[in-house]
């Protein structure tokens, strides 16, 4: 004759299941949160090659350009980095934008980079030389930076300023650009930027 589950034995199944319940729901919150931190993480790299690759093209197409200013004086130099002359600024140059000839903006434009705030950003004048219809237009790139640093090859030697000689006539363009940051969450990050127009190695 059979006999029916004791209350204790009951008891005991249900207390299994129960702590089968509560590993495999911790298991299902491990997931979600690993599947979280690998989404975030990649975001994070996405904006960062994208910043990677605006910094690429605008270095690549520098212009040794003289800009001027809303009185239409001579800034001096086509080329600034860590200048005081742009103070707050990371980099400020000119910077071919496109073929079209018959743009009423112009294929040229001023650009420069700033770091505000732990954020890289970048901005645009729609003119490069500046008037009262000048408009700037404003982009983050990337959102906790920290610890930025840049400096520039010219002829095989380092430097973390440009120009060179700030009361001499224009120093041109340098050859390399190197930025360094930190990126919460990543660690370090360096990278090199050639500019196509600046003097022969």
């Amino acid at each position: 004759m059979n006999k029916g589950f004791t209350l204790i034995e009951v008891l005991v199944a249900l207390a299994i299941v129960a702590i089968i319940g509560v590993m495999s729901f911790a298991g299902l919150i491990t997931t979600v949160k690993n599947n979280d931190i690998t989404i975030s993480r990649i975001d994070l790299m996405s904006k960062i090659v994208m910043a990677d690759e605006i910094l690429k093209r605008d270095l690549l197409h520098a212009l040794d350009r003289i800009p001027r200013d809303e009185r239409g004086e001579s800034y001096g130099h086509s080329f600034y980095g860590l200048n005081p002359r742009f103070e707050g600024d990371l980099l400020a140059f000119s910077v071919h934008t496109g073929n079209n000839l018959t743009s009423k903006n112009g294929t040229i434009r001023f650009i420069r980079y700033t770091y505000e705030d732990e954020s890289l950003k970048r901005i645009e004048s729609n003119f490069v030389d500046k008037t009262e219809d000048t408009k700037e237009r404003e982009q983050v790139l990337l959102k906790g930076v920290k610890n930025i640093s840049i400096r520039f090859n010219q002829g095989n030697q380092w430097v973390e300023d440009w120009p060179l000689t700030e009361w001499t006539s224009n120093n041109g363009l340098p050859q390399v650009a190197e930025i360094s940051y930190e990126v919460e969450g990543l660690g370090n990050v360096v990278r090199r930027y050639m500019l196509s127009f600046g003097d022969s190695l």
